[in-house]
């Protein structure tokens, strides 16, 4: 049987073969879309912005820097709503979301997802896969057709 890592790697394989040389933040999207986050909520932008800033330096804090950044960047009143904002997209895509595409990003193990991942588990592992993502693009070059 296929372990979750197995097919979380073939998942990210199969989205790098698919996006070919497209950039960060389209990859950003794809993945965000993929699990259901809703696009019309300020909260995917924020989304988006607090992943792209957590990939190009991973050693940030989220609570004291991205959220500082992002609030700033969009104009917002405080880190806190930036926050609630992002807690509450990722919770509707949870319960709205697809299981299996909840599963091949955040289960471990043979276990399914069994709760739903804390603002800085889901930007620090979306954040993570995308680093495989670009490493998956850059080993195969131009998408040979091996497969």
């Amino acid at each position: 049987m296929e372990s979750t890592i197995e097919r979380t790697l073939c998942h990210i394989q199969l989205l790098a073969r698919h996006l070919g040389q497209c950039s960060l933040r389209a990859g950003i999207v794809v993945v965000l879309m993929e699990l259901g986050i809703p696009t019309k909520c300020m909260g995917f932008e924020f989304l988006k912005k607090a992943i792209e800033l957590q990939y190009n330096d991973p050693t940030r804090i989220l609570s004291k820097d991205i959220y500082l950044e992002i609030s700033l960047h969009y104009k917002q009143n405080s880190e806190e709503t930036v926050e609630k904002a992002i807690r509450d997209v990722v919770k509707k895509a949870w319960w709205r979301g697809s299981r299996q595409a909840w599963d091949w990003y955040f289960s471990y193990d043979e276990q399914p997802a069994m709760k739903r991942p804390t603002n800085s588990e889901f930007i620090s592992r979306i954040a993570y896969v995308l680093e495989i993502w670009q490493e998956c693009k850059t080993i195969r070059g131009d998408y040979d057709e091996r497969d």
